[in-house]
């Protein structure tokens, strides 16, 4: 019997139902989430049925392998997972235990669109918040850091990140204050004034009633500015980026001598120092700093499943995978992929007709999973009361 998806399990699973063990199948195949099992049970229909991990109430967040799980991995030809950023629990035991099998992480698939974390709990569609006593003013900048600084040079790099700047250029502010919120407003107005200071690649910066226009160098891979401090004291840095997305394998802000330069004070409050490419040296006291405890992220939000566009190049991805190591029912895997595709296409008109009574509304999720959902279906949400499904509230 051909398994249906459902529209009311769309937001959490885009799941159907789940198999515990494996089935008599040559094939031994995992799954290690419920959407993705609902996903390879479809395109395995007929043939087999794939094992699962997290089932139940489980979260691949928190989920701790049994005996029976790493049998499981021990016999398995072939495991899909999304990857490292969701099912952290994996990644080790994919290179212990399950040493015969092929790993597919989908996160890695070509043609699937990503989309970054969030930053801020009250999203940046919503303009019209008055969180935080701002009003109904949205920022001009993405991210502001207070320094306690002593007297004499530092740099400010900006890296390639793949091969490219995360943007051509980007102002600056810099002011010398002891608060954040006190500079907040004045610099503002700076980054919202249509003159600025253009700087170029080695150019000196220093606090000043400017915003500093950076250009970044797409001959080099990474821009580097020195900052002048010619007086001991606390200085407001206001981005209209996120520093840590032009951050490679080093640290933005580094002292003469080299060293690490952290923020006494940040907003949003703990941004993360993970660079987006693992730990690095320098940073392993700042583990407690990420935005998404629970995720141990990367660049992008892996809840990856709840477009249904991803869900469909994975579709084909699965068939393509089984059928390298089961040639003999590849054209199962892709007449069933194809079905699955199909029904996907007319779940997608039946979420729309759903949503358009009641577009403009507004809701708050308790934490910022959904957001692929959101943008498949033009659908924003306000924001999150928690970013992170184990960080605080």
């Amino acid at each position: 019997m051909k398994l249906q998806l459902k529209f009311g399990l769309i937001l959490s699973t885009i799941t159907i139902l789940s198999y515990v063990s494996f089935a008599n199948a040559e094939t031994k195949v995992i799954a290690s989430i419920k959407p993705l099992h609902s996903l390879v049970s479809y395109v395995m229909d007929g043939v087999g049925k794939p094992g699962i991990l997290v089932d139940g109430s489980s979260s691949p967040h928190t989920f701790q392998l049994k005996p029976s799980h790493a049998e499981m991995l021990q016999e398995a030809d072939i495991v899909f997972w999304i990857g490292e950023d969701l099912e952290s629990f994996l990644e080790s035991p994919l290179e212990s235990i399950a040493t015969n099998s092929k790993h597919i992480a989908l996160m890695e698939s070509d043609e699937i669109e990503l989309l970054k974390f969030r930053e801020k709990n009250i999203f940046e569609d919503h303009k019209d918040h008055d969180d935080h006593g701002h009003g109904s003013k949205h920022h001009a900048f993405e991210w502001a850091g207070l320094f306690e600084l002593s007297p004499g040079t530092y740099s400010w790099s900006f890296a390639k990140v793949d091969g490219n700047y995360a943007d051509p250029a980007m102002k600056m502010v810099i002011l010398e204050i002891t608060d954040i919120e006190a500079a907040e407003e004045g610099a503002e107005e700076l980054l919202e004034a249509d003159s600025g200071t253009m700087k170029e690649n080695s150019d000196n910066l220093v606090a000043a009633n400017t915003a500093y226009v950076l250009n970044f160098d797409p001959a080099e891979d990474i821009t580097v500015f020195d900052v002048n401090i010619t007086k001991a004291g606390k200085y407001a840095f206001f981005t209209e980026h996120m520093p840590f997305e032009f951050e490679a394998d080093e640290h933005f802000f580094k002292d003469a001598s080299g060293s690490d330069v952290e923020p006494i004070a940040q907003e949003p409050e703990g941004g993360h120092h993970d660079h987006g490419h693992g730990d690095h040296a320098g940073h392993d006291d700042h583990d407690d700093h990420d935005d998404h405890a629970g995720h141990d992220h990367g660049e992008f939000d892996p809840h990856a499943w709840l477009s249904t566009n991803n869900a469909k190049v994975w579709l084909n991805e699965i068939a393509a995978k089984l059928s390298t190591i089961d040639p003999d029912n590849a054209g199962t895997y892709f007449t069933n992929a194809n079905e699955a595709k199909a029904e996907i296409d007319n779940l997608n008109i039946e979420i729309n007709q759903t949503l358009d009574p009641v577009r403009g509304g507004k809701f708050v999720v308790f934490h910022d999973a959904y957001q692929y959902f959101e943008t498949t279906f033009e659908f924003p949400a306000s924001g999150a009361i928690s970013l992170g499904d184990a960080s605080d509230p």
